[in-house]
């Protein structure tokens, strides 16, 4: 799988509920990748990469000042949007996916995200040790686009679907294609030598 050989669908109906800090981060070209383990909503087999294209969806569900390094803890400008909205702008495009078995491996990864260590090591061991690791591709529309909060998005699960898709045609790379094959590259490099040692 490869973000640029993707053709982008023009709608784009299901979101991904991470941290708030993490969203940011992404949206900001911080990062380029996601760590998933699995909801308690999402029964015994946990997380499952099932969607190649999805929203960000920004939530403070579990988000704790000492979850995130201090650069990404600070809260974000509250928006003009009412109460039971999320705002939603920014566009993930899976270009690779690994399934990480050894606590060394991801710490290789600990400069190219914003989760602490602690948080990191926890995600791991929860329920049986590993953790998926999503390369992708992110994009922001110029404007977010507010949904309403639904009881389908409620509770500890990764995939949320909403109830209007998304246009997804305005949307801008936050990372250039150069810089984005160089962060994918860079991460794909230490997870390489971390499992060579």
């Amino acid at each position: 799988m490869n973000a640029d050989d993707i053709m982008l669908p023009d709608l784009c109906s299901v979101a991904c509920k991470e941290w708030e800090g993490v969203c940011r981060a992404l949206a900001r070209g911080r990062q380029s990748l996601i760590l998933r383990k699995g909801g308690i909503d999402e029964g015994p087999a946990g997380f499952a990469p099932d969607h190649s294209t999805f929203w960000l969806y920004p939530t403070k569900v579990h988000q704790a000042e000492q979850g995130l390094k201090p650069e990404a803890a600070q809260p974000s400008a509250p928006l003009d949007i009412p109460l039971r909205m999320i705002p939603i702008d920014t566009l993930a495009v899976v270009d690779w996916i690994d399934r990480i078995e050894s606590l060394e491996s991801v710490s290789a990864l600990d400069r190219f995200h914003v989760w602490t260590s602690e948080t990191v090591e926890k995600r791991f061991y929860y329920r049986t040790p590993g953790l998926w690791v999503l390369g992708v591709r992110i994009y922001r529309l110029p404007e977010p686009v507010p949904i309403e909060i639904t009881p389908e998005h409620a509770g500890c699960k990764t995939w949320v679907p909403l109830d209007h898709a998304i246009k997804t045609g305005a949307r801008s790379p936050v990372l250039d294609d150069t810089a984005f094959r160089a962060e994918i590259a860079a991460i794909r490099a230490a997870l390489s030598s971390a499992t060579t040692r």
